[in-house]
């Protein structure tokens, strides 16, 4: 945006200097133009006063000894003209036939007053010619025709012009340095402060605030309502937290005291039926539970507010495969991995841990018992389509594949979703809210999860975060 201002306010300045230069120059060829043309003009009827009288008694010695001598000292050519359009004296030869000599000739013999040329540019190099009638008693007895070089009008013109077009670069320079360009960052600078408070708040960062004190008065309120706009989303997030959480810790209570008062039901129940009702009633408690522990655990996750730190991406994802392989093992279920060393990343605190762990988790339940890989790759950071966004970084993708029944291509599309489950899956244990927190705080950490079908069949489930700087080196 900064760009196209500058472009506009140059085009702006370009046309106003233009306007202004232009006419300049133009009047000063045309006041160089008219002072060459007088002063031929005065040659000319100076020669016509001598001419008279020269063709008029037939000595034209004086007149051509005065040619010869004009000729010589300015450069020009000199020749006099009878009414027959015969050239009586011509120091050097002379084209009458020439169209720009004939036409002034003709004017001339036809006693009209000479024409004064028009604008001579620096890239026209046509002569000036001149032609003066030469008349006795009001008789016309010939002409005088002066063709003068113009080479000294048009260096004047051109000088003149070259002053003129450094003139107006040096003023557009200093227009657009010292004027457009403050001006266009005054105007800028609140636009570029919003662009990225709006980004902070698209990333859920709602406390972001913009400065109302500049730029123009009408981005000061805009910059004002942006603020209050941001107050009122962050003050309804902040109670919609509070009542999850608060709903969620208050119906704690209630839900441990029924609990208990199912449990000492047992013993006065002595029907089968009812006692397998009275366990499905107990296991329905326990899983509402464990929704309210999920919805806490969602409103704290979302109600915090830690920065990204470098991790360790190789001693986390060892971690968490010795912290699960012993619950592998117990399931018969093969674990393997491939860990480079020495993978850093940008991440939440604890977010890859706890993203590991739900997927580890969603693995051995819905894996079908099948093996599970456990792989940490570095690649360039794209969007999927290839053209890398941030080549020059990269990102750390950690994959947890299965080779289980995996999901279908509509199952994908909802997977991750808060409360959802596929209906295959209604029947294993969990609240559906394992994925939706894990891609909440692996995505606040400026991470992505991904989801995807495996090959040849099963669920791959990736943890993408951007690769961390590489750390100072020590001070000796």
């Amino acid at each position: 945006m900064r760009r196209r201002l500058l472009v506009i306010v140059f085009a702006l300045v370009t046309g106003l200097i233009l306007a202004l230069s232009v006419p300049l120059v133009r009047a000063t060829a045309e006041h160089r133009i008219q002072t060459s043309f007088i002063g031929r003009v005065e040659d000319g009827a100076w020669f016509a006063d001598m001419a008279s009288t020269a063709l008029e008694s037939g000595r034209t010695e004086r007149l051509k000894a005065a040619a010869d001598r004009y000729t010589a000292l300015y450069d020009s050519h000199v020749a006099i003209v009878d009414a027959d359009r015969e050239i009586v004296v011509a120091p050097r030869p002379i084209d009458l036939a020439e169209p720009q000599v004939q036409s002034a000739l003709l004017r001339a013999l036809a006693d009209r007053p000479a024409r004064q040329p028009g604008l001579m540019w620096p890239w026209n190099d046509r002569p000036f010619v001149l032609a003066d009638p030469v008349k006795r008693d009001g008789h016309t007895l010939g002409a005088v025709l002066i063709i003068s070089p113009s080479d000294h009008a048009r260096a004047e013109v051109a000088d003149h012009l070259t002053l003129v077009a450094l003139g107006s670069l040096a003023a557009l320079a200093a227009v657009i340095i010292a004027v457009a360009a403050p001006v266009v960052r005054w105007v800028l600078r609140p636009v570029h402060e919003l662009d990225r408070a709006t980004h902070q708040v698209a990333l859920g960062k709602l406390k972001t605030k913009v400065s109302e004190r500049q730029g123009a008065p009408e981005l000061r309120r805009l910059a004002n309502s942006f603020n209050v706009m941001a107050d009122s989303m962050h003050a309804s997030q902040e109670q919609q937290r509070a009542f999850v959480a608060q709903a969620s810790h208050q119906l704690r209570n209630p839900l441990t005291a029924l609990r208990l008062r199912v449990e000492n039901l047992e013993d006065y129940v002595t029907d089968p039926h009812g006692l397998h009702e009275l366990h499905a009633a107990a296991e329905e408690a326990d899983r509402f539970g464990e929704i309210l522990d999920g919805l806490l655990r969602l409103a704290r996750a979302e109600a915090s507010e830690a920065e990204r730190v470098p991790i360790d991406v190789t001693a986390v994802v060892t971690h968490r495969i010795d912290a699960w392989r012993t619950a592998y093992e117990a399931e018969g279920v093969p674990l393997t991995t491939q860990v480079p060393a020495a993978v850093r990343a940008l991440a939440l605190p604890d977010s890859l841990d706890h993203a590991l762990d739900t997927l580890l988790d969603n693995a051995l339940k819905f894996g079908d018992g099948t093996p599970v890989d456990i792989t940490v790759a570095q690649a360039p950071d794209g969007d999927g389509t290839g053209s890398p966004r941030r080549p020059d970084n990269g990102v750390v993708e950690v994959t947890v594949r299965d080779g289980g029944s995996g999901l279908t291509a509509e199952e994908l599309a909802q997977a991750g979703g808060r409360f959802w489950r596929s209906t295959r899956h209604q029947n294993v244990r969990g609240t559906g809210l394992g994925l939706a927190l894990t891609r909440f705080v692996v995505e606040a950490g400026g991470g992505e999860l991904r989801l995807a079908a495996a090959e040849p069949h099963g669920l791959a489930a990736t943890v993408r975060l951007p690769t961390a700087p590489p750390s100072p080196p020590a001070a000796t």
